[in-house]
């Protein structure tokens, strides 16, 4: 009799790791099906999104080297205005002796 209850419990050891692989197959079905949802669902967003990442990272680059551009095109652009400054005080000087003359006469 002990031969056949050793048949039994190993026959049932062996059904309930058939379950345990049979439910473990299933779990893994259903997990790869909604992993494929999930792909077909939002990978074409989130490569969307990575693409639109990727052109912002592009465009910050460039607005950095633009940056720089402009901070050089305002340093010549003050110098300019400085250059600009002198002149009208040199013309504002060379004025000064006809203003004078034009005020004396009273226009």
């Amino acid at each position: 009799m002990n031969g056949w209850v050793l048949i039994a419990i190993g026959l049932a050891s062996l059904g309930l790791a058939g379950v345990a692989f049979a439910y473990v197959g299933y779990t893994a079905y259903r997990l790869v099906k909604a992993g494929l949802h999930l792909a077909r669902t939002y990978g074409p967003p989130a490569a969307e999104l990575a693409g639109k990442a990727a052109a912002a990272t592009e465009r910050a680059a460039q607005a950095g080297a633009n940056a720089e551009d402009v901070m050089a095109s305002l340093g010549r652009l003050q110098v300019s205005l400085q250059r600009l400054q002198i002149v009208a005080e040199a013309f504002r000087g060379a004025l000064a002796p006809y203003q004078r003359i034009r005020s004396y006469f009273g226009k």
